[in-house]
């Protein structure tokens, strides 16, 4: 039992870390049990016990088997759910899901392994104390998964403070990363501290002074920020959207074509409904519009089968399949699909369209072809398998100026009168994310610093194939500090799941659809089509985030490589009970 214990604090520590991510518990509800965040709390504290054993670990080879058992249980708690993807969206058999998530999951521990096991060594033989360098290992290890075979950066510990919004606004300075750094590092302190406790050692003074004046001051900037933003907000010129949500069962959805007439009128009626509202723009989900567009069409109201009206007065942001013809290295005439958002005008002109730019692996594509080329027939032959090449923004012409709607609601002082409307720019500039492409900080960075700049991110989706789980609500916290990383407001069409307008303070604005898919088995009693009506703020300007974009995390992988390298031409010693520096 004592060489189990600190294997089953590490297995500890990764459940109760997950419980601090947005949760789906189908016995008790098939909505968030924690819309406040209120568990989030636990993330500030969950990785002691794992840091406490890792103290305690004889080697860098039980330190990783340490950080191993934590991530995995860590990660299997929070993506549990991408099986169920694997056989709604791909078709899988059940017992091949569960090989593949068991793969993603090992995929995702490995960076976990390699902090732990990184932090021992530089404890072990440089003698710091865990607290001085773990926020950085774990930051960089958090950037190497973003990029690592083509990247998986889901369930960062950064995104375990998505809803609390003092906190979350550090996003603005650092991203994800610096987010993930202050959660690992105040973890830290509080495992220096009990570890002192018990084994009668001096109180780590600095330990503790450093991470109350790091939660403070991202408290002070947290609350300042917000009340900078909030005051933005009540100025900012808006524009109107009507968000669509259809609520078509993935098992439908995979059969678009043979089921376009089921699905069109789900998507067209809401679109009239908001025309009729005034809306300025209706967003559909990703890839919702149910019938393949040739690649280079001009306007869809010239096809006389394309289902859709000509509307009155808004634009359409629709996400559409687009097929491209080419040749293969033998000649032979081929389809190709891309995922694409269509910029269409009230009517149905084609004035602009966003290619998806970040495919996913094994869903979308079979990365390294040509040793996985027998793979290809676990990826749909539906699904998009050609991604853009270039980040496109979507623009259409801007309404005039009037006061915000939604956006006034995010102010601090509800009786504020708005101050006078600057002349608004003639065109509204979106940056428009496909799915995938959100959870990824730099595609959001590198849209945000484009000139012009855009002045609203865009997150089309679709969260039907995640089933009932917390698949679509730990998205919208990803893309909730995407909101906040850049400073725009996110409108989120989703076809099934969530969908939302996001203000550029991480806040969901009032009247988000919160709809998950029906199961196959339940097809006959799918929820009603959604519109969500909401007045979406414009906001020019750049954060700090959007100006040094990952730099804070690209530091951090370059202290823990020169630590790595100082640590190889040290002698190796025993870990000290304590060093000068906990002290």
């Amino acid at each position: 039992m004592k060489r189990l214990a600190p294997f089953l604090a590490a297995a500890g520590s990764g459940l109760a870390t997950s419980l601090a991510l947005p949760l789906v518990v189908r016995l008790v509800s098939l909505r968030e049990i924690d819309p406040a965040g209120w568990l989030e709390l636990l993330a500030w504290i969950s990785l002691v016990p794992a840091l406490l054993a890792l103290r305690a670990a004889r080697g860098a080879g039980e330190a990783a088997r340490l950080g191993l058992l934590s991530g995995f249980v860590f990660f299997v708690a929070s993506i549990h759910w991408v099986s169920h993807a694997m056989t709604a969206f791909g078709g899988l058999p059940e017992w091949f899901s569960l090989i593949a998530l068991g793969l993603l999951v090992l995929f995702m521990t490995v960076h976990w392994s390699a902090t732990f096991a990184i932090s021992w060594t530089l404890r072990a033989r440089l003698g710091w104390p865990l607290w001085t360098h773990l926020p950085f290992t774990w930051a960089a290890l958090e950037l190497c998964r973003n990029y690592l075979f083509s990247g998986f950066p889901w369930a960062d510990l950064g995104y375990t403070q998505a809803r609390t919004l003092w906190v979350a606004q550090l996003a603005s300075l650092g991203g994800v990363y610096l987010l993930a750094a202050l959660v690992a590092g105040v973890n830290a302190v509080i495992a220096e501290v009990v570890a002192a406790r018990r084994d009668g050692a001096p109180f780590p003074r600095l330990a503790a002074a450093s991470a109350a004046a790091a939660v403070i001051l991202t408290l002070g900037y947290g609350a300042i920020h917000l009340r900078t933003v909030r005051a933005r907000l009540v100025a900012a010129p808006t524009f109107s959207v009507g968000i669509v949500q259809p609520n078509v069962d993935q098992s439908r959805k995979n059969r678009a074509r043979d089921n376009a007439r089921y699905i069109l009128p789900r998507l067209v009626e809401p679109t009239l409904e908001a025309d009729r509202a005034g809306a300025d723009l209706v967003a559909w989900p990703e890839a919702s519009y149910p019938l393949y567009v040739p690649t280079g069409t001009t306007s869809l109201g010239a096809r006389s089968n394309s289902g859709i009206p000509v509307l009155e007065h808004a634009h359409l942001l629709a996400g559409v399949a687009v097929v491209d013809e080419f040749r293969d290295e033998s000649g032979r005439r081929r389809n190709r699909i891309g995922n694409v958002n269509l910029m269409l005008s009230p009517t149905l002109e084609v004035l602009g369209s966003y290619r998806k730019n970040h495919l996913v692996p094994f869903g979308e594509y079979v990365p390294l072809g040509r040793w996985l080329g027998f793979l290809k027939q676990v990826v749909p032959s539906f699904a998009p398998s050609f991604p853009g090449t270039d980040l496109a923004q979507l623009t259409f012409p801007a309404p005039a100026a009037r006061a915000p709607g939604a956006a006034a609601l995010a102010s601090s002082d509800p009786s504020a009168a708005p101050a006078a409307l600057p002349a608004a720019p003639d065109l509204v500039r979106l940056a428009p994310m496909i799915c995938f492409d959100a959870i990824f900080p730099e595609i959001n960075v590198t849209f945000a610093r484009q000139e012009p700049e855009p002045e609203v991110l865009v997150n089309t989706t679709n969260d039907a194939w995640y089933g009932h789980s917390a698949g679509p609500y730990q998205f919208l916290a990803i893309v909730r500090l995407r909101a906040i990383e850049v400073g725009k407001a996110m409108v989120r069409p989703a076809y099934a799941g969530v969908s939302a307008v996001i203000l550029p303070t991480g806040e969901v604005a009032p009247g988000a659809i919160e709809v998950g898919p029906v199961e196959p088995q339940a097809l006959p009693s799918e929820e009603p089509p959604h519109l969500l009506l909401a007045d979406v703020p414009r906001l020019r300007g750049r954060t700090v985030y959007t100006m040094i974009g990952d730099s804070f995390a690209w530091a951090c992988a370059a202290f823990t490589a020169g630590a790595l390298a100082l640590a190889a031409w040290r002698r190796r010693r025993p870990a000290p009970a304590m060093s000068t520096t906990e002290r």
